[in-house]
Formats: structure tokens, C-alpha cells, sequence
């Protein structure tokens, strides 16, 4: 029998002994708490976690299992760590079995190689415009993948310098890029001073989402200045679309069921840390789990009745830099780089990223490098406001 067995046993005994009364699979319930705990950068720190998490009384577990596991962690506790981590499905399967004799079967036959996680990412490599931000505050950045109520930090699969698979945290550069794209469509309404309201819903999701592919009657219809019978985008009549609506064009969009292009490449965002090869602290010690109560207050309820909903979110801690930044095509023109230069600057004044910003979470410092001049956007929009809004009534944009 391999030492994992002590690690299951003490992770079988918290089960036994969890105050919380579970209402859904077990299993489920178990590999979520297991997914939560395995973020400590130790198995110690994981355990304990476990033990949280399932408000296990730690009184109640018998003193051989807990001498056990404090001699098994010391020795290979990394290894253990990383084999839940890779598979705590698994994990909370077995500790679920009803006979201990079943779960001591189910662990011989699982042979645990040496998963340690080693080597570093290749560098990033330069940018033309390098951007760094430092966290002023927790950091909320959700993955697609949910464990039970608790959100975790986005991450992405790299080969190491090692050949190790690695799963490092990242900021996406496609976030950075809608937070732009969102401040120059602000900024393009009021400088002509329209209203939201006022645009028709295709234009809204143009500039301020990119549009979506699709063969949507009434966005074809607007653009069919623009097209020929064909589809086939006229060259003249997309470079005065370009060049009327330069913060729209340098980030690109979809329109009907063609691509507009950006002239722009964005790249995700990496924290400082020993993995990802620009730091020294280990990647486990960026994260915090921050829980926050969700509460309707709705005076219709019942007294007694609880319609609040916790919730738990992986963040990475306050005080970590991010690396990354923008590359720009040769094809931009001097108003398009200048509108970006715009959106850069309203980025590092607004100073917030991520998820719930209007909780605190989020907030920035940003260092940006080379930042193009925005002063020639900014007196292209002001000198050639009423040009521009008769260019787009002409595209019927404006609801009636």
C-alpha cells in the first residue's frame, strides 16, 4: 500500500466528521471542496482548508490518521498535492465509498508517478507598446470552470522549459481589449452627443462588443453602402468607414457576416511568479479566496426566509504586477494609433479591471509604455462632430 493511502484517510475521516448538511451528490460536493482546497501551495495548507470547507470537527478524527499524514506531507506532500490537483474527481469518488476496504482497494491500485510540476514558461518576448499593472486590490478574473458556488482564476495549459504540463493564471489580453473597445464607444457618443438609447441595438453591440457574425437583415441593409451585390466588401467604401470611425476601426469588429480587422494584436496578461518565468514567488502564493454574500431585498419574503447566495471567488492577491502589451500592425494609420493612444490613457485613468469592480475588487496601477499621442483623435472628433453623425444617420444607426 503507497503512503497516499494516510492522505485519504485523513481526508475520509473530515468527510465522516463535516458539520455542513449536504444536499446534492456527495461525490460532486466532495471533489468541489477537494478543487477549493488544492489552490494552498502545500498539502498542510490544502488539508486544513479541506477541513475548513467542510466545517469538519478536527476532534472528532482519530490521532493515528493525523500522526500519519503529518509524516507522509513532510516527505512527498508536493506529489500528493499535484495528483489531486490534476484529479480530485477521482479523489472525492473514492473518499466517498461507504467500506473502508473498498477505498484501501481503490488506492493500491492507483499508481501516483511523480507529477511534480517543474521547469518554467518560455519568455513572453518584447511589444511595441510593453504594459504592466500592478493589483491595488484582489483581483477577480473567472475561469469557465466553477467548483460548486466558487469561481476560479482563469488559467491556461503551457509546455514548461522541462516538458512539464503546467496550468498558470493568466489575464486574458481579450478583456484588456473590451475595456478599450467599451471607453472610445464612450467616448464616441459624447463627443457627438447622442444618447445609448438612441443607437440601434446591431450598432450598440458593434461598438461596444465588436458585433457577432451573423447574416442579421437589418445590419446588412445599413451596410449595403458598403457592399457589392455580392457581399464582397467595396474597398472604397469600407476605407471611409475606417476612416470615419478610427477608434472603431483599429480594434475591429464584426458587421453582418463579414470581419472588419483590427490593426491590433493583443496578448494576455502574466503574473510575476517562478513558473511563468518573470519572478521569484511560486504561483500558489499569488492567490486569496475572497466570500461575499449576494442578498435580494425583497420585503415580500417571509420571515425567516433566506434568499441571500454566498458566493466564493479566487483572486489574485493585492500587490502583484502582470506582464503583457499590445502589438501594432504596419497597415494603422496616424488617426487610428492616435485613437488607441486615447483609449490607453482613458484605461490607466479608470484604473479598474476584472470582475466586480463596484465590490472594490479590481482596482489597478497601470505602466504603459509608448503610448501613442491622442491628440490628433481627440481634434479629429471634436472638428468633424457633425460630419460624423450625418455619416452614421446615413447608415440608419439611430433608432426612430
Amino acid at each position: 500500500m503507497n503512503d497516499f493511502i494516510y492522505v485519504i484517510k485523513i481526508m475520509y475521516a473530515l468527510k465522516l466528521n463535516a458539520g455542513l448538511k449536504i444536499k446534492r451528490n456527495l461525490s460532486a460536493f466532495i471533489s468541489d471542496k477537494i478543487i477549493q482546497a488544492c489552490t494552498e501551495s502545500t498539502l498542510l495548507a490544502a488539508i486544513e482548508k479541506f477541513a475548513k470547507l467542510l466545517d469538519a470537527d478536527m476532534d472528532a478524527i482519530y490521532n493515528d490518521a493525523g500522526i500519519d499524514f503529518l509524516i507522509v506531507q513532510k516527505k512527498e506532500g508536493m506529489k500528493y498535492l499535484n495528483w489531486l490537483r490534476r484529479y480530485p474527481k477521482i479523489a472525492g469518488m473514492i473518499i466517498c465509498l461507504k467500506k473502508w476496504t473498498d477505498i484501501e482497494m481503490a488506492v493500491k491500485e492507483i499508481d501516483i508517478d511523480a507529477i511534480e510540476e517543474s521547469g518554467t514558461a518560455l519568455p513572453q518576448g518584447k511589444f511595441k507598446i510593453p504594459i504592466q499593472f500592478s493589483t491595488l486590490a484582489p483581483l477577480s478574473h473567472g475561469a469557465d470552470i466553477k467548483a460548486g458556488n466558487a469561481t476560479l482564476f482563469r488559467r491556461m495549459q503551457i509546455m514548461s522549459t522541462t516538458g512539464c504540463c503546467l496550468e498558470l493564471p493568466f489575464y486574458a489580453g481579450n478583456a484588456i481589449r473590451g475595456e478599450i473597445r467599451d471607453l472610445l464607444a464612450d467616448h464616441l457618443v459624447f463627443s457627438l452627443g447622442i444618447k445609448k438609447k438612441s443607437l440601434k441595438k446591431w450598432f450598440y453591440y458593434i461598438i461596444y462588443s465588436g458585433g457577432s457574425l451573423s447574416d442579421n437583415a437589418e445590419t446588412t441593409k445599413a451596410f449595403s453602402k458598403l457592399l457589392e451585390k455580392n457581399g464582397a466588401i467595396k474597398a472604397e467604401g469600407m476605407h471611409k468607414f475606417r476612416d470615419t470611425l478610427p477608434g472603431l476601426s483599429v480594434l475591429g469588429s464584426a458587421i453582418g457576416n463579414r470581419i472588419l480587422s483590427g490593426r491590433l494584436n493583443f496578448s494576455d496578461y502574466r503574473p510575476e511568479c517562478f513558473e511563468w518565468g518573470n519572478g521569484n514567488k511560486k504561483v500558489s502564493e499569488l492567490f486569496q479566496w475572497l466570500y461575499f454574500t449576494r442578498r435580494e431585498d425583497d420585503e415580500s419574503h417571509e420571515q425567516g426566509e433566506n434568499s441571500s447566495m454566498i458566493v466564493n471567488t479566487e483572486c489574485i492577491k493585492s500587490g502583484i504586477k502582470f506582464q503583457g502589451g499590445i502589438d501594432i500592425s504596419s497597415h494603422i494609420s496616424d488617426l487610428e494609433k492616435s485613437a488607441l493612444g486615447y483609449g490607453l490613457l482613458a484605461l490607466q485613468k479608470k484604473g479598474y479591471i476584472g470582475a466586480c469592480n463596484r465590490m472594490g475588487y479590481g482596482k489597478v496601477q497601470f505602466e504603459i509604455d509608448n503610448i501613442p499621442d491622442s491628440e490628433l483623435y481627440e481634434t479629429y472628433m471634436k472638428e468633424n462632430k457633425e460630419e460624423i453623425r450625418s455619416y452614421l444617420a446615413n447608415l440608419n444607426v439611430f433608432s426612430d
